[in-house]
């Protein structure tokens, strides 16, 4: 896959812009300040692929991290797409509407293949990614933790 994938931010769709992370979005988002840090490392390290802040228009309140980070999966490096919604903000559809702008900008930039991995008893994520069209590849063994392990080809 291309080293070289870039995705221009922000990607806006009806209610959320996604936007490089700020230090400042772990209020909003309920997460530590240190794991915020190292997404916005990851960004500035790896080219711009990390999770970013989808922000709600309407707020103004990031409600999710989404984006697309490099992993080592199955002795693999893939691209693999992340989303975690805030606390505040889940059961409103923001994790489809934020996947699905990632995944389009993904593969209108060249992007052939995505990965995704959930936990085995996540339903919501689940079913977001049953909605993206991506396809179960049983699971996998990541950073020492169990899996359902997913791909989407363009």
């Amino acid at each position: 896959m291309a080293e070289d994938l870039r995705i221009e931010l922000p990607l806006e769709t009806e209610r959320l812009v996604i936007r490089p992370l700020e230090l400042a979005d772990a209020t909003d988002l309920g997460e530590p300040e240190e794991w915020i840090r190292e997404k916005i490392d990851r960004f500035e390290r790896d080219g711009g692929m990390s999770l970013w802040a989808a922000v709600e228009r309407s707020s103004g309140r990031a409600v999710a991290l989404a984006g697309l980070q490099w992993e080592q999966i199955d002795g693999r490096r893939e691209l693999d797409l992340g989303c975690v919604v805030a606390s505040h903000a889940q059961r409103r559809g923001f994790a489809t509407e934020a996947s699905e702008a990632i995944v389009g900008a993904a593969f209108a930039a060249g992007c052939e293949r995505l990965t995704a991995m959930t936990g085995p008893d996540n339903a919501a994520a689940l079913h977001v990614l049953e909605k993206l069209e991506f396809t179960p590849r049983g699971e996998t063994t990541f950073e020492g933790r169990r899996y359902a392990s997913f791909v989407r080809r363009r």
